[in-house]
């Protein structure tokens, strides 16, 4: 083979290498910018509780299992006057709920201590109440449920998302690190206040259809001035249908909801205390990986000079 020749297959090998390295660097560097701009989706189930909507629960929890999606069960503790911890009392649902408090899907929660409104106002279990008299309540109903489950719950769900400054200073001494209630309670989407995380509802489950339930959330994706958490809400209620039986079809939209999240490949899911993380799977940009062309580790192959 001439000189001649042998110079231009260099010349091309040299070429053909450098433009691999380019599309293989752009296609890591678009994986890296798709990552970088993830969000945290943190469902969230309220009134989790004794006697009430067990068939409900187990549904949607198996949703969470099934499709290997983190929950927060906001758990009530006690909800009404009776003597003795409730949670202890129902052995349907504490067989139940201890079943899958190992699994770390499941964050343990406090939702309040009775969710029964003291004030005829706004429904609040706290708002507007002495500071000693809710940090005694909210105390209560932390030991009711590490008495049950074994577990000391960090964070706290006020019942109608309604609290005020005393709630968060309570919630804060007993320990209690994460805070979700609604904007309107301090006018906080995700932020700090009185030492302790605050993150409010971004949307409601309830009476929603898939197609307003995407649009809700393409609306926070797309928003650069979104905070980095998106928490979505919902009771076992929401998934009861006539005569005591469950709603397929609510369950369902559940289920449909989360495919769609994994689908934008654009979100984490989580708990409120971080706990878990899962990941959903990153949309391909369109360019091909040196394995997927067959070209990973034979940059070259083919290329080589042969004497003859």
């Amino acid at each position: 083979m001439g000189g001649a020749t042998a110079g231009k297959i260099v010349f091309a090998c040299l070429l053909v290498t450098t433009l691999l390295f380019s599309v293989v660097h752009a296609n890591a560097q678009g994986i890296t910018d798709t990552e970088q701009t993830k969000k945290y989706v943190i469902f969230r189930d309220d009134d989790v509780a004794p006697r009430t909507k067990f068939a409900e629960l187990q549904a949607s929890n198996q949703v969470h299992i099934d499709k290997n999606v983190p929950v927060t069960l906001g758990i009530v503790a006690h909800q009404n006057a009776s003597a003795g911890n409730q949670l202890l009392q129902d052995t349907q649902f504490l067989n139940y709920m201890r079943s899958i408090v190992s699994n770390h899907l499941f964050e343990f929660a406090q939702h309040g201590y009775t969710h029964q409104s003291v004030t005829m106002v706004s429904p609040s279990e706290f708002y507007g109440r002495p500071y000693a008299v809710q940090y005694d309540t909210i105390k209560k109903g932390r030991d009711d449920i590490k008495q049950a489950f074994g577990v000391v719950p960090t964070t706290f769900i006020p019942p109608f998302d309604k609290s005020d400054n005393n709630t968060l200073k309570a919630a804060k001494a007993l320990g209690f690190t994460e805070y979700s209630t609604a904007y309107r309670d301090f006018n906080i989407q995700q932020g700090q206040s009185q030492g302790i995380k605050v993150e409010a509802a971004s949307l409601e489950l309830s009476n929603k259809s898939l197609a307003s339930l995407k649009n809700e959330t393409e609306q926070f994706l797309n928003n650069p001035h979104s905070v980095d958490t998106f928490v979505v809400l919902y009771h076992p209620s929401d998934f009861s249908g006539p005569n005591g039986t469950v709603n397929s079809q609510k369950v369902k939209l559940l289920a449909d909801y989360i495919d769609y999240l994994k689908g934008t490949g654009r979100v984490q899911f989580t708990t409120f205390n971080r706990s878990l993380t899962t990941e959903s799977p990153v949309r391909s940009s369109g360019v091909a990986s040196p394995s997927e062309t067959g070209e990973g580790g034979g940059v070259g192959r083919g290329c080589g000079v042969g004497g003859g």
